[in-house]
Order: structure tokens, then sequence, then C-alpha cells
């Protein structure tokens, strides 16, 4: 793209970027960017090694020292996923994005799925409608 389409574009993967650091560090998890010139492409998944150049028409990564013959985009994505574990250590960021039963420091305690048939009648949400008293609240009048 070029111009103001150019623009657009980039302004459509900074939007993402802004979300998807507001959404990572609101969920207590951390987030991952890879420099613009990190080599993803052009290092071996599996030995390390980096290609001097790759041409984008090249669509299988074919390491010259340990013979790796791997789709380019998922010989990247490995690299990526290597690089994302190095920068943020083994914890639990890495195993997943979000555990139900933990607290995310924003937002207190997360909600844990509720299984089909265990709420009580009467407890389904979990704040009482407006205007009415929760059932220990209530007194007889009568």
């Amino acid at each position: 793209p070029t111009g103001v389409s150019r623009g657009a574009c980039l302004a459509g993967f900074a939007e993402l970027r802004r979300q998807l650091a507001y959404k990572t560090g609101w969920n207590g998890g951390r987030l991952v960017v890879a420099d613009r010139w990190y080599p993803s492409s052009k290092t071996c998944s599996s030995c390390g090694v980096v290609r001097a150049k790759l041409a984008l028409s090249e669509r299988t990564y074919t390491c010259t020292l340990c013979g790796l013959v791997l789709d380019r985009d998922v010989n990247a994505a490995r690299n990526l996923a290597a690089l994302a574990v190095t920068v943020a250590g083994s914890g639990s960021e890495t195993r997943n994005g979000r555990g139900a039963d933990r607290k995310t420091p924003l937002a207190g305690p997360v909600a844990v799925k509720r299984q089909p048939g265990t709420a009580k009648a009467g407890n389904t949400g979990t704040v009482p409608p407006q205007g009415r008293t929760s059932n220990h609240e209530h007194t007889n009048a009568s």
C-alpha cells in the first residue's frame, strides 16, 4: 500500500497492538512484541542459523546447515513462540492466556465458569436487581 491506504493499514495494526497491550495488561498477562527487524523468517527454528537473504517469494524455508525444510510461516511462528518464552520466562502466562481461578491486578477475582444446573433458584446473578434487596434483608411487616 502507498499513501493514504498505507497510513490506514498502519493505523489498523497500531490499534490492534494497542488493544492487545491493554487487554493482556488488564487480564494480568504480558505482551511480548518482537522488534520490527527481528529475523523470524530468516532464522532456522531448529538450529538457529540466520540466512542473510530470504526473498518473500520463497514460501518454503530450507536451512543450509541442518537441512530443515518447513513452511516459511510455520518456521517464523516457531521462532516467535521461542522468543516469547525467552522474554517472558517460563511463567504461567506462556502456558495459558488467562486462568479463571486467579486474581488479576486490576479486576480482582476472575469469574469461574459455572457448570449448568449448579446455580440455586434466585441466585443466578451476581448483583440483586435494582430496587430490591437480597433475601436475607427482607423483613416481614405483616
